[in-house]
Protein backbone atom coordinates (compact mmCIF):
# COMPACT_ATOMS: atom_id res chain seq x y z
CA UNK A 1 0.00 0.00 0.00
CA UNK A 2 1.42 3.34 -1.09
CA UNK A 3 1.30 6.51 0.93
CA UNK A 4 -0.89 7.82 -1.88
CA UNK A 5 -3.60 5.19 -1.69
CA UNK A 6 -3.81 1.87 -3.46
CA UNK A 7 -0.53 1.30 -5.25
CA UNK A 8 -0.12 -1.83 -7.32
CA UNK A 9 2.49 -3.11 -9.68
CA UNK A 10 5.19 -0.65 -8.62
CA UNK A 11 8.75 -1.87 -8.60
CA UNK A 12 12.10 -0.61 -7.49
CA UNK A 13 11.75 2.45 -9.71
CA UNK A 14 8.91 3.89 -7.66
CA UNK A 15 9.45 7.28 -6.12
CA UNK A 16 11.01 7.80 -2.72
CA UNK A 17 8.81 9.60 -0.24
CA UNK A 18 6.32 10.68 -2.89
CA UNK A 19 8.96 12.12 -5.24
CA UNK A 20 8.77 11.13 -8.91
CA UNK A 21 10.33 12.34 -12.11
CA UNK A 22 6.92 12.30 -13.77
CA UNK A 23 3.32 12.06 -12.62
CA UNK A 24 0.73 11.06 -15.23
CA UNK A 25 -2.87 11.86 -14.28
CA UNK A 26 -5.23 9.54 -16.13
CA UNK A 27 -4.94 5.82 -16.86
CA UNK A 28 -6.41 5.54 -20.33
CA UNK A 29 -4.62 5.22 -23.65
CA UNK A 30 -2.89 8.59 -23.36
CA UNK A 31 -1.93 8.04 -19.73
CA UNK A 32 -0.47 4.61 -20.38
CA UNK A 33 1.43 5.90 -23.40
CA UNK A 34 2.99 8.72 -21.38
CA UNK A 35 3.80 6.49 -18.40
CA UNK A 36 5.34 3.68 -20.45
CA UNK A 37 7.41 6.06 -22.56
CA UNK A 38 8.57 7.83 -19.44
CA UNK A 39 9.62 4.53 -17.85
CA UNK A 40 11.44 3.53 -21.04
CA UNK A 41 13.40 6.78 -20.76
CA UNK A 42 14.46 5.77 -17.26
CA UNK A 43 12.10 7.99 -15.29
CA UNK A 44 10.35 7.19 -12.03
CA UNK A 45 6.68 7.53 -12.96
CA UNK A 46 3.50 7.79 -10.90
CA UNK A 47 0.51 6.73 -13.01
CA UNK A 48 -2.67 7.95 -11.32
CA UNK A 49 -6.00 6.44 -12.33
CA UNK A 50 -9.49 7.24 -11.11
CA UNK A 51 -12.36 4.98 -12.09
CA UNK A 52 -12.06 2.05 -14.47
CA UNK A 53 -8.54 1.52 -15.77
CA UNK A 54 -8.11 1.67 -19.53
CA UNK A 55 -10.00 4.83 -20.47
CA UNK A 56 -12.56 5.33 -23.22
CA UNK A 57 -11.30 3.14 -26.06
CA UNK A 58 -11.31 -0.24 -24.37
CA UNK A 59 -14.16 0.36 -21.92
CA UNK A 60 -16.79 2.52 -23.62
CA UNK A 61 -15.51 3.40 -27.09
CA UNK A 62 -13.79 1.50 -29.89
CA UNK A 63 -13.81 -2.02 -28.44
CA UNK A 64 -17.41 -2.38 -27.20
CA UNK A 65 -18.94 -0.39 -30.07
CA UNK A 66 -17.18 -2.40 -32.77
CA UNK A 67 -18.08 -5.69 -31.07
CA UNK A 68 -21.78 -4.81 -31.11
CA UNK A 69 -21.58 -3.25 -34.57
CA UNK A 70 -20.08 -6.44 -35.97
CA UNK A 71 -22.84 -8.49 -34.33
CA UNK A 72 -25.51 -6.25 -35.89
CA UNK A 73 -23.69 -6.45 -39.21
CA UNK A 74 -23.98 -10.24 -39.11
CA UNK A 75 -27.74 -9.86 -38.70
CA UNK A 76 -27.90 -7.43 -41.60
CA UNK A 77 -25.80 -9.56 -43.94
CA UNK A 78 -27.92 -12.61 -43.20
CA UNK A 79 -31.07 -10.72 -44.11
CA UNK A 80 -29.47 -9.20 -47.21
CA UNK A 81 -28.13 -12.50 -48.55
CA UNK A 82 -31.37 -13.24 -50.37
CA UNK A 83 -30.63 -10.51 -52.89
CA UNK A 84 -28.39 -13.08 -54.58
CA UNK A 85 -30.14 -15.63 -56.79
CA UNK A 86 -30.23 -19.10 -55.32
CA UNK A 87 -29.45 -17.97 -51.75
CA UNK A 88 -32.01 -18.06 -48.96
CA UNK A 89 -31.25 -15.39 -46.39
CA UNK A 90 -32.46 -14.94 -42.87
CA UNK A 91 -31.14 -14.51 -39.37
CA UNK A 92 -32.80 -13.60 -36.11
CA UNK A 93 -31.84 -11.90 -32.87
CA UNK A 94 -32.55 -14.33 -30.05
CA UNK A 95 -31.07 -12.57 -27.01
CA UNK A 96 -29.58 -9.07 -27.14
CA UNK A 97 -28.63 -9.39 -23.48
CA UNK A 98 -26.38 -12.34 -24.35
CA UNK A 99 -24.76 -10.29 -27.12
CA UNK A 100 -24.07 -7.48 -24.66
CA UNK A 101 -22.69 -9.96 -22.10
CA UNK A 102 -20.27 -11.30 -24.71
CA UNK A 103 -19.18 -7.72 -25.41
CA UNK A 104 -18.66 -7.13 -21.70
CA UNK A 105 -16.48 -10.24 -21.44
CA UNK A 106 -14.35 -9.05 -24.35
CA UNK A 107 -13.93 -5.61 -22.76
CA UNK A 108 -12.93 -7.14 -19.41
CA UNK A 109 -10.40 -9.42 -21.09
CA UNK A 110 -8.82 -6.60 -23.09
CA UNK A 111 -8.79 -4.26 -20.10
CA UNK A 112 -6.81 -6.88 -18.21
CA UNK A 113 -4.44 -7.92 -21.00
CA UNK A 114 -3.83 -4.49 -22.58
CA UNK A 115 -3.63 -2.42 -19.41
CA UNK A 116 -3.36 -4.09 -16.01
CA UNK A 117 -1.11 -6.92 -17.19
CA UNK A 118 1.31 -4.43 -18.76
CA UNK A 119 2.20 -2.66 -15.54
CA UNK A 120 4.40 -5.34 -13.90
CA UNK A 121 6.73 -5.19 -16.92
CA UNK A 122 7.76 -1.63 -16.02
CA UNK A 123 9.53 -1.34 -12.69
CA UNK A 124 9.63 2.42 -13.04
CA UNK A 125 5.85 2.83 -12.90
CA UNK A 126 3.90 3.07 -9.65
CA UNK A 127 0.17 2.79 -10.32
CA UNK A 128 -2.07 4.68 -7.89
CA UNK A 129 -5.85 4.70 -7.76
CA UNK A 130 -7.73 7.77 -6.56
CA UNK A 131 -8.80 11.31 -7.49
CA UNK A 132 -5.87 13.64 -8.17
CA UNK A 133 -5.77 17.36 -7.53
CA UNK A 134 -3.16 20.04 -8.01
CA UNK A 135 -1.73 21.41 -4.77
CA UNK A 136 1.17 23.56 -3.61
CA UNK A 137 4.31 21.56 -4.23
CA UNK A 138 2.76 18.88 -6.40
CA UNK A 139 -0.34 16.71 -6.71
CA UNK A 140 -2.48 15.11 -4.04
CA UNK A 141 -3.89 11.61 -4.44
CA UNK A 142 -6.38 10.57 -1.76
CA UNK A 143 -5.04 13.41 0.36
CA UNK A 144 -1.37 12.37 0.16
CA UNK A 145 1.07 14.74 -1.57
CA UNK A 146 3.26 13.66 -4.47
CA UNK A 147 6.12 15.90 -5.59
CA UNK A 148 6.75 15.05 -9.25
CA UNK A 149 9.25 17.07 -11.22
CA UNK A 150 6.89 17.16 -14.20
CA UNK A 151 3.21 16.34 -14.79
CA UNK A 152 1.26 15.05 -17.80
CA UNK A 153 -2.52 15.53 -17.76
CA UNK A 154 -4.37 12.77 -19.63
CA UNK A 155 -7.82 12.59 -18.02
CA UNK A 156 -9.77 12.06 -21.26
CA UNK A 157 -13.34 13.12 -22.03
CA UNK A 158 -16.96 12.18 -21.38
CA UNK A 159 -20.19 12.36 -23.39
CA UNK A 160 -21.76 15.83 -23.27
CA UNK A 161 -25.45 16.70 -23.55
CA UNK A 162 -26.54 19.80 -25.49
CA UNK A 163 -28.44 22.53 -23.61
CA UNK A 164 -31.93 21.41 -24.61
CA UNK A 165 -34.63 22.46 -22.14
CA UNK A 166 -35.80 19.40 -20.22
CA UNK A 167 -32.90 17.15 -21.18
CA UNK A 168 -31.80 16.67 -17.58
CA UNK A 169 -35.29 15.52 -16.62
CA UNK A 170 -35.46 12.55 -19.00
CA UNK A 171 -33.40 9.34 -18.78
CA UNK A 172 -31.41 9.92 -21.97
CA UNK A 173 -28.79 7.50 -23.25
CA UNK A 174 -25.18 8.33 -24.12
CA UNK A 175 -22.72 6.39 -26.23
CA UNK A 176 -21.62 4.74 -22.96
CA UNK A 177 -24.98 3.74 -21.50
CA UNK A 178 -26.53 2.78 -24.86
CA UNK A 179 -24.06 -0.07 -25.24
CA UNK A 180 -25.01 -1.40 -21.81
CA UNK A 181 -28.71 -1.86 -22.64
CA UNK A 182 -29.78 -5.43 -21.94
CA UNK A 183 -33.13 -4.93 -23.69
CA UNK A 184 -33.59 -3.18 -27.01
CA UNK A 185 -36.21 -0.41 -27.18
CA UNK A 186 -38.81 -0.44 -29.94
CA UNK A 187 -37.82 3.02 -31.13
CA UNK A 188 -34.95 5.47 -30.63
CA UNK A 189 -34.11 9.09 -31.46
CA UNK A 190 -30.39 9.67 -32.06
CA UNK A 191 -29.33 13.29 -31.63
CA UNK A 192 -26.13 13.97 -33.54
CA UNK A 193 -24.96 13.04 -37.02
CA UNK A 194 -21.25 12.57 -36.34
CA UNK A 195 -19.53 9.22 -36.66
CA UNK A 196 -20.59 8.07 -33.18
CA UNK A 197 -24.23 8.89 -33.78
CA UNK A 198 -24.17 7.30 -37.24
CA UNK A 199 -22.54 4.04 -36.25
CA UNK A 200 -24.72 3.53 -33.18
CA UNK A 201 -27.87 4.45 -35.10
CA UNK A 202 -27.11 1.86 -37.77
CA UNK A 203 -26.20 -0.75 -35.16
CA UNK A 204 -29.51 -0.38 -33.33
CA UNK A 205 -31.49 -0.26 -36.56
CA UNK A 206 -29.91 -3.49 -37.77
CA UNK A 207 -30.80 -5.06 -34.43
CA UNK A 208 -34.46 -4.22 -35.05
CA UNK A 209 -34.97 -0.80 -33.44
CA UNK A 210 -36.90 1.88 -35.34
CA UNK A 211 -34.29 4.66 -35.47
CA UNK A 212 -34.43 8.34 -36.42
CA UNK A 213 -31.26 10.47 -36.63
CA UNK A 214 -31.71 14.19 -35.97
CA UNK A 215 -28.85 16.63 -36.53
CA UNK A 216 -28.28 20.36 -36.78
CA UNK A 217 -26.43 20.29 -40.09
CA UNK A 218 -25.98 17.00 -41.98
CA UNK A 219 -24.57 13.54 -41.47
CA UNK A 220 -20.80 13.51 -40.97
CA UNK A 221 -20.52 17.32 -41.19
CA UNK A 222 -16.72 17.24 -41.29
CA UNK A 223 -16.68 14.95 -44.33
CA UNK A 224 -17.37 15.85 -47.96
CA UNK A 225 -21.02 16.66 -48.75
CA UNK A 226 -21.11 13.81 -51.28
CA UNK A 227 -20.33 11.31 -48.51
CA UNK A 228 -23.09 12.77 -46.35
CA UNK A 229 -25.61 12.55 -49.18
CA UNK A 230 -24.67 8.96 -50.04
CA UNK A 231 -24.82 7.86 -46.41
CA UNK A 232 -28.23 9.46 -45.98
CA UNK A 233 -29.45 7.40 -48.92
CA UNK A 234 -27.96 4.17 -47.58
CA UNK A 235 -29.54 4.79 -44.19
CA UNK A 236 -32.89 5.34 -45.86
CA UNK A 237 -32.52 1.98 -47.61
CA UNK A 238 -32.07 0.38 -44.19
CA UNK A 239 -35.15 2.09 -42.77
CA UNK A 240 -33.32 4.78 -40.80
CA UNK A 241 -35.01 8.17 -40.90
CA UNK A 242 -32.62 11.14 -41.20
CA UNK A 243 -33.75 14.68 -40.42
CA UNK A 244 -31.19 17.46 -40.95
CA UNK A 245 -31.15 21.20 -40.27
CA UNK A 246 -32.81 20.62 -36.92
CA UNK A 247 -33.15 23.12 -34.09
CA UNK A 248 -33.85 21.34 -30.79
CA UNK A 249 -36.53 23.15 -28.83
CA UNK A 250 -37.32 20.97 -25.80
CA UNK A 251 -37.61 17.38 -24.63
CA UNK A 252 -39.98 15.85 -22.10
CA UNK A 253 -40.85 12.47 -20.71
CA UNK A 254 -44.02 11.00 -22.14
CA UNK A 255 -45.26 7.83 -20.40
CA UNK A 256 -42.61 5.17 -21.05
CA UNK A 257 -40.91 7.27 -23.73
CA UNK A 258 -39.76 10.76 -24.66
CA UNK A 259 -41.08 13.51 -26.91
CA UNK A 260 -38.70 15.88 -28.68
CA UNK A 261 -39.93 19.27 -29.83
CA UNK A 262 -37.94 20.67 -32.75
CA UNK A 263 -38.11 22.93 -35.75
CA UNK A 264 -36.81 22.69 -39.30
CA UNK A 265 -36.71 25.91 -41.36
CA UNK A 266 -38.91 27.54 -38.75
CA UNK A 267 -41.58 24.85 -38.88
CA UNK A 268 -42.18 23.15 -35.55
CA UNK A 269 -42.98 19.49 -34.99
CA UNK A 270 -42.76 16.78 -32.33
CA UNK A 271 -41.25 13.31 -32.55
CA UNK A 272 -41.81 10.52 -30.04
CA UNK A 273 -39.71 7.46 -29.24
CA UNK A 274 -39.10 5.04 -26.41
CA UNK A 275 -35.47 6.14 -25.95
CA UNK A 276 -33.34 9.13 -26.85
CA UNK A 277 -29.59 8.78 -27.45
CA UNK A 278 -27.41 11.88 -27.15
CA UNK A 279 -24.41 11.73 -29.49
CA UNK A 280 -23.71 15.42 -30.01
CA UNK A 281 -20.14 15.55 -28.72
CA UNK A 282 -17.77 14.98 -25.84
CA UNK A 283 -16.47 17.20 -23.05
CA UNK A 284 -12.85 17.17 -21.73
CA UNK A 285 -12.58 15.87 -18.17
CA UNK A 286 -11.13 18.89 -16.36
CA UNK A 287 -13.36 19.20 -13.30
CA UNK A 288 -12.12 18.60 -9.77
CA UNK A 289 -8.42 18.87 -10.64
CA UNK A 290 -7.87 22.41 -9.38
CA UNK A 291 -6.57 23.53 -12.77
CA UNK A 292 -7.66 27.15 -12.50
CA UNK A 293 -6.01 27.59 -9.11
CA UNK A 294 -2.85 25.95 -10.44
CA UNK A 295 -2.65 28.32 -13.42
CA UNK A 296 -3.54 25.77 -16.11
CA UNK A 297 -5.55 27.66 -18.73
CA UNK A 298 -8.48 26.14 -20.62
CA UNK A 299 -9.58 26.84 -24.19
CA UNK A 300 -12.98 28.47 -24.87
CA UNK A 301 -14.23 24.97 -25.72
CA UNK A 302 -13.19 23.66 -22.29
CA UNK A 303 -10.06 21.68 -23.15
CA UNK A 304 -6.64 22.16 -21.58
CA UNK A 305 -4.73 24.69 -23.67
CA UNK A 306 -1.44 23.31 -25.04
CA UNK A 307 1.16 24.44 -27.56
CA UNK A 308 2.81 22.29 -30.22
CA UNK A 309 5.16 20.84 -27.57
CA UNK A 310 2.16 19.71 -25.47
CA UNK A 311 3.00 22.31 -22.81
CA UNK A 312 0.18 23.91 -20.83
CA UNK A 313 0.26 27.47 -19.53
CA UNK A 314 1.79 26.23 -16.25
CA UNK A 315 5.50 25.49 -16.33
CA UNK A 316 6.28 21.79 -15.94
CA UNK A 317 2.73 20.67 -16.75
CA UNK A 318 1.87 19.01 -20.07
CA UNK A 319 -1.37 17.59 -21.44
CA UNK A 320 -2.35 15.10 -24.14
CA UNK A 321 -5.35 13.24 -25.50
CA UNK A 322 -9.03 14.11 -25.22
CA UNK A 323 -8.50 16.44 -22.27
CA UNK A 324 -7.00 18.95 -24.73
CA UNK A 325 -10.29 18.96 -26.64
CA UNK A 326 -8.65 18.27 -30.00
CA UNK A 327 -8.05 15.25 -32.24
CA UNK A 328 -10.18 12.93 -30.11
CA UNK A 329 -8.86 9.65 -31.51
CA UNK A 330 -7.10 6.96 -29.50
CA UNK A 331 -4.03 6.87 -31.75
CA UNK A 332 -3.64 10.66 -31.57
CA UNK A 333 -3.98 10.50 -27.78
CA UNK A 334 -1.18 7.92 -27.54
CA UNK A 335 0.97 9.86 -30.01
CA UNK A 336 0.52 13.19 -28.21
CA UNK A 337 1.14 11.62 -24.80
CA UNK A 338 4.42 10.11 -25.96
CA UNK A 339 5.54 13.56 -27.12
CA UNK A 340 4.39 15.11 -23.85
CA UNK A 341 6.36 12.60 -21.76
CA UNK A 342 9.51 12.95 -23.85
CA UNK A 343 9.39 16.74 -23.79
CA UNK A 344 8.72 16.78 -20.06
CA UNK A 345 11.77 14.63 -19.40
CA UNK A 346 14.15 15.64 -22.20
CA UNK A 347 13.68 19.34 -22.83
CA UNK A 348 10.80 20.14 -25.21
CA UNK A 349 12.49 19.04 -28.41
CA UNK A 350 9.52 17.36 -30.14
CA UNK A 351 6.55 18.98 -31.87
CA UNK A 352 3.03 17.62 -32.25
CA UNK A 353 1.94 17.33 -35.87
CA UNK A 354 -1.42 16.42 -37.38
CA UNK A 355 -0.76 16.89 -41.10
CA UNK A 356 -1.24 13.18 -41.77
CA UNK A 357 -3.83 12.26 -39.15
CA UNK A 358 -5.72 9.05 -40.00
CA UNK A 359 -9.51 9.12 -40.10
CA UNK A 360 -12.08 6.33 -40.33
Amino acid sequence: MSAAGQDCCNGSGAGNGGTFDLAVIGAGSAGFSAAIHGAQLGARVALIGHGTIGGTCVNTGCVPSKALIRAAEALHQGEAASRFAGIRGGTSLADWGATVAQKDALVADMRQSKYRDLLPAYNGIAYMEGPAQFADGGVTVNGALLRPKKIVLATGSSPAAPPIPGIEDVPYLTSTTAMALKRLPESMLVLGGGYIGCELAQMFARAGVKVSILCRSRLLPEAEPEISAALTGYFGDEGISVLTGVTYEAVRGEGVGVTLSLSVDGVGREIEAEQILIATGRRPNTGGLGLEQAGVELTPEGGVKVDDRMRTTKSGVYAAGDVTGRDMHVYMAAYGAKIAAENALNGDGRRYGRAAMPAV
